[in-house]
C-alpha cells in the first residue's frame, strides 16, 4: 500500500467572471459582493482565505498540501507531480463545475488517486450526476477526515492554525497591509433557520474546537507571534451564544496586557443578554447581525428593539453590519419595499441584502422539493443569491428579484454614502465616547465587575489600565480611516454624502487634531490611487468585463506526517505517567 499523501484544495480561478464553470455575479468578494455592492470605487476589495482547508490539515496526522486560489494549470501541475492518494475538492454549490472539471482531471491522470469532496456543495442532490468521486464529507470535517484515515486519537485537541483573515485588501485602489488573523472558535448554530445552510451542514448542532477562553487566547497569542496580528476575526456563528467563554477570553486578555480586537458574528438576542460594555472591554470593533425581517420575526430579534440595538453599538464605536433577506415567503410588492425601507432606517454602518434561497442540504430545500416550487432549470452556477431567484415566487417574475435586489443596494448607498465612511464615523464616535467614559468611572469610583459583566461601585476602583489600552487600540484603528475623507467626499454618490464626508473629518480633527505631514502625504498618494482604480472600475464596466479588479494570489502550504511526532508525545506521557507512579510509591 502506498503512503498515504492528500492534497486539500479550492476551486480554480479567476473568479467572478462569466464563462462555462462560473458566472460573473458569484465572486470571492465577501463585502463587494452582497455588501457594499453598488458602492462603486468606495466598496472595500478583500479575499478571504479557505480558512477551514488550514483547520484540517493542521488537524490531521496524514501528510496534506493545501492548494487555496489556484489557477488551473496550478492544480493541474500539482497533481501530475505530487503523487497523492488522495484528493480533497471543498466547494460552495455555485462552483459545482469548476469541481468537476478538477475530479474528471484527476479521475484521467491520477486514476488511482481517491476523490473526497466537501463544504456546502456536497450537499446537492444526486451528486454523482454532476461530480466523479469516491467519499463525500458529511458534518465536521476533522472529526470525518481523522475517522476516513483510521488516524488513532481522533479525540485529541484541536491545534488552531494560523491563517490570515483577508488577503489582497484595497480600498480606493490603495494596499492596506494592516495585519489580521482568523480564529476558528467552532463551527454550526443550534438557532437551526430553515434556510441556513450552515446549522444544517453541522446538524443543527455546535461543535466547539476552542472550548474555553484560554483556549481562544491561545490561538491569538500564536497568530501574533507568528504574524504581529492583533485583530481577529471569529469565525463562529452565534460568539455571544457562550458568554462564558468570551468572559474568560477577556480575563485573559487583562491578565497579559493584550487589548486585542475582533470582528464577531452574533444575534440581537445574545448581544442583548451579555451587554455593550463587555463587548466594548473586550475590543469587538465589528459585528454582524442577522435581522433577517421586519414582519418574518424570529426568536433571535424577538423582543429587541434593532433600531435602538445598533444605535448603542454604534455609538460605542463598533461597526454594525445588519443582513437581511429579500423574497420570503411573506414578501409582495408591498411588504418587499417596506422590508427594504426598514433595513435601511436601521441606518447600520453597512447592509447585506440576500435572496432568500432553498440551499441543498437544508429544511427549506427539502420542503420546496416536496412542493414543486424548485426551477430545475437554473443552473447552479446561478445559484447565489445575488441575482435572480431559483424558486417559484407567486409574486414575483425572475427579473423582478433581479432589479429589485440591485436597487435595495443603491437604496442603501444614496441614503447614508459609502459604507466605508459609515465606519470611519462609528469608530471616532467610539473613541470619543470611550475616553469620557473613562473619565466618568474614575471619576464615580466604577470598576469592571465580571460578575455582573458591567461597571459597577467599587472601594478599590483606581486608573483602569486594560481600558486605557483599550483606548488606545480605538485610537488606531479609528486613525486607519483618517486618509480617504478627500476620496470619500471626491466620488459621493450626492450631496448629503459629501456633507457627511466633511463632518466626519471634521470629527477627527475634534478627536486627534489637525493631520499631520505623514497622514497628510497618505491623503494626497490615496487620491492618485483613487482616481486610478476609478478610471480602471469604468474601463472594465464599459468593456463588459465586470466588477472583479484583481484575482487573489495562489496559497500553497504543506504540512508533514506528524504520525511519529504524536508517537513520541504518547511515549513521553507515559514515560511522566511512569516516574509519578514510582514517586508516589516512594
Amino acid at each position: 500500500m502506498p503512503k498515504k499523501k492528500l492534497l486539500l484544495t479550492g476551486v480554480f480561478k479567476p473568479f467572478g467572471v462569466s464563462d462555462e464553470y462560473g458566472e460573473a455575479l458569484c465572486t470571492m468578494e465577501l463585502l463587494n459582493n452582497q455588501v457594499t455592492r453598488e458602492q462603486g470605487i468606495h466598496s472595500p476589495r478583500q479575499n478571504n482565505p479557505s480558512f477551514g482547508l488550514y483547520l484540517l490539515a493542521e488537524n490531521i496526522l496524514t501528510p496534506t498540501t493545501v492548494l487555496d486560489f489556484p489557477t488551473w494549470k496550478e492544480f493541474t501541475k500539482e497533481i501530475r507531480n505530487g503523487n497523492y492518494t488522495h484528493v480533497g475538492i471543498s466547494f460552495i454549490v455555485p462552483n459545482v463545475l469548476k469541481a468537476a472539471r478538477m475530479a474528471n482531471y484527476v479521475r484521467k491522470h491520477s486514476p488511482a488517486t481517491k476523490i473526497l469532496l466537501g463544504g456546502h456543495g456536497a450537499a446537492i442532490p444526486n451528486l454523482r450526476n454532476h461530480v466523479d468521486y469516491d467519499e463525500v464529507c458529511r458534518g465536521e470535517g476533522v472529526r470525518w477526515l481523522r475517522t476516513y484515515f483510521n488516524e488513532p486519537h481522533q479525540e485529541r485537541a484541536i491545534i488552531h492554525p494560523v491563517t490570515p483573515s483577508s488577503v489582497r485588501k484595497h480600498i480606493y485602489g490603495a494596499p492596506i497591509s494592516d495585519k489580521g488573523a482568523i480564529i476558528l472558535p467552532g463551527v454550526g448554530c443550534q438557532n437551526s433557520c430553515r434556510f441556513c445552510a450552515t446549522a444544517h451542514k453541522f446538524e443543527k448542532q455546535y461543535t466547539s474546537f476552542l472550548r474555553e477562553g484560554r483556549d481562544l487566547f491561545d490561538a491569538c497569542r500564536k497568530s501574533e507571534t507568528a504574524t504581529g496580528a492583533e485583530d481577529f476575526s471569529l469565525m463562529d456563528e452565534n460568539f455571544c451564544k457562550m458568554p462564558k467563554r468570551a468572559a474568560a477570553l477577556l480575563a485573559e486578555m487583562e491578565a497579559h496586557e493584550k487589548a486585542y480586537t475582533f470582528s464577531i458574528f452574533s444575534s440581537a438576542e445574545a448581544i442583548t443578554r451579555m451587554g455593550v460594555d463587555f463587548l466594548v472591554r473586550m475590543g469587538v470593533n465589528f459585528v454582524w447581525i442577522g435581522v433577517e425581517s421586519k414582519w418574518n420575526v424570529f426568536e433571535k430579534t424577538k423582543g429587541v428593539d434593532l433600531h435602538a440595538l445598533i444605535k448603542d453599538i454604534q455609538d460605542r464605536g463598533i461597526t454594525v453590519l445588519a443582513s437581511t433577506i429579500l423574497f420570503m415567503e411573506h414578501h409582495d410588492a408591498r411588504t418587499i419595499e417596506e422590508d427594504i425601507d426598514w433595513a435601511i432606517g436601521l441606518e447600520s454602518d453597512l447592509l447585506q441584502f440576500m435572496q432568500f434561497g432553498p440551499i441543498p442540504g437544508t429544511r427549506l430545500y427539502q420542503d420546496y422539493e416536496v412542493e414543486g416550487k424548485l426551477l430545475m432549470d437554473i443552473p447552479y452556477p446561478e445559484q447565489h443569491g445575488q441575482d435572480r431567484i431559483w424558486f417559484h415566487h407567486p409574486n414575483f417574475t425572475l427579473d423582478d428579484t433581479s432589479r429589485i435586489l440591485k436597487d435595495a443596494f443603491v437604496r442603501k448607498y444614496e441614503t447614508h454614502g459609502p459604507g466605508i465612511l459609515s465606519m470611519a464615523h462609528t469608530a471616532v464616535k467610539g473613541y470619543l465616547r470611550l475616553r469620557d467614559d473613562i473619565a466618568y468611572n474614575e471619576k464615580n469610583g466604577l470598576a469592571w465587575d465580571p460578575q455582573l459583566m458591567r461597571y459597577a461601585p467599587s472601594p478599590e476602583s483606581g486608573a483602569d489600565e486594560f481600558l486605557r489600552l483599550r483606548l488606545e487600540s480605538w485610537k488606531q484603528y479609528a486613525l486607519r480611516f483618517r486618509p480617504m475623507f478627500w476620496s470619500s467626499a471626491a466620488y459621493a454618490p450626492n450631496e448629503a454624502a459629501r456633507e457627511k464626508a466633511k463632518m466626519v473629518a471634521n470629527l477627527y480633527d475634534e478627536a486627534f487634531g489637525k493631520m499631520d505631514v505623514m497622514d497628510t502625504a497618505k491623503s494626497a498618494a490615496l487620491r492618485i490611487l483613487s482616481w486610478k482604480e476609478n478610471l480602471h472600475l469604468k474601463i472594465r464596466h464599459a468593456m463588459g468585463l465586470g466588477d472583479i479588479m484583481r484575482q487573489p494570489a495562489t496559497v500553497r502550504q504543506e504540512y508533514p506526517d506528524r504520525r511519529e511526532s504524536i508517537a513520541g508525545m504518547d511515549r513521553e506521557k507515559k514515560k511522566k505517567r511512569s516516574h509519578s507512579a514510582a514517586a508516589a510509591a516512594r
